[in-house]
């Protein structure tokens, strides 16, 4: 609760960012962490989160996105969360034009794709922009909560896209020449941000060959990922992701990103990392971890402790105190992502 009343004493009238420069993606992130806190809810937050629906629904584009001229496919995707969440069937419209902006958005045979491209089935920041796994998960989980039928085309598509982006050469075939280099990849079960592609750098190995760095919250999303685009748990590729992220399991940091030369590297994406690891995890069921030196977790009180743990005594905001990178130095948006993480980790 002092969570989401920071949120509301910073509240715009029901818009979030910026002083006097409300931001449509900020926004409905906050709006979705909002409406964790169980009904009936103070009358303040309650307000807020009525006043910022009806602000984004009048953001909705012609082609059924929403935004503010930014982020688009998170904005719209964020939106989607927000106003299904609330359970308003006033919003039934509004999140089904934006469920086929998504749909369209998709690279795809629409846009002159093949199922041999590389970026097939993904999805970026907009139309013209490359996908990646970042922007996929956001959307794949936006089309599930828009109620997109599971038998979808669009998830059979999204599922090329994400076996180019795991570390598992039985259902990864990519390699990409640039120059002397070939970007192959590697094994481990995990994934980096796109195909042949990661935030965490490369292993070089010999020959000029170089794999991109499996870390964790690009290997969680990838889980939630493969969940949502209907394989099942005993899928080989959900159980490798699922491998990789036990075995490489810890709250500290999110795992993968070497330390080396910027010491802030292994604190990147921190909240993000926490939030789709509760996703992921509770999405394939898994309620104990087993980590890499045997030992098991009880990951939901785990995580749900160190997440408490990092609530400011003041204001009862959070930020990542390690690594402002991707906004988690704003509190607006780290609080966000700890009430969502706090939602889907507590103990069932």
């Amino acid at each position: 609760q002092r969570g989401a009343d920071f949120l509301v004493a910073a509240s715009m009238d029901g818009r979030w960012g910026a002083p006097g420069k409300p931001d449509a993606g900020l926004t409905a992130m906050v709006l979705g962490a909002l409406q964790c806190v169980p009904k009936p809810r103070p009358e303040a937050t309650q307000a807020c989160i009525d006043k910022g629906l009806a602000w984004l629904g009048t953001l909705q584009k012609p082609d059924g996105s929403i935004h503010d001229g930014k982020v688009i496919n998170y904005a719209t995707s964020a939106s989607i969360l927000a106003f299904s969440r609330s359970g308003d069937t006033k919003w039934k419209d509004t999140i089904a034009r934006a469920q086929q902006f998504l749909v369209n958005l998709q690279f795809d045979d629409g846009e002159g794709y093949s199922e041999g491209d590389l970026y097939y089935g993904g999805i970026g920041y907009g139309s013209t922009e490359r996908p990646d796994l970042s922007n996929l998960q956001m959307a794949l989980e936006a089309l599930a909560s828009s109620g997109l039928e599971p038998n979808a085309p669009t998830y059979q598509k999204a599922l090329k896209f994400l076996e180019r982006c795991q570390n598992r050469s039985e259902s990864n075939k990519v390699e990409i020449k640039d120059g002397n280099v070939v970007i192959k990849p590697g094994n481990d079960g995990g994934s980096g941000y796109a195909p042949g592609d990661s935030k965490a750098g490369f292993e070089e190995l010999e020959g000029g060959v170089k794999v991109p760095r499996s870390y964790g919250s690009m290997t969680y999303a990838l889980l939630k990922s493969l969940v949502f685009a209907g394989a099942k748990k005993d899928d080989p590729r959900v159980v490798a992701a699922s491998k990789w992220v036990q075995k490489n399991y810890t709250l500290d940091v999110n795992p993968g990103f070497p330390a080396g030369r910027d010491p802030q590297a292994p604190y990147q994406g921190l909240f993000y990392y926490f939030h789709t690891m509760a996703q992921a995890l509770t999405l394939v069921g898994i309620e104990q971890v087993v980590d890499g030196t045997g030992h098991t977790h009880a990951w939901r009180n785990e995580l749900c402790g160190r997440v408490v743990s990092m609530q400011s005594k003041v204001d009862g905001s959070w930020i990542n105190a390690n690594s402002p990178r991707w906004m988690e130095g704003n509190p607006l948006l780290g609080t966000a992502y700890a009430l969502l993480t706090l939602e889907a980790a507590l103990p069932r």
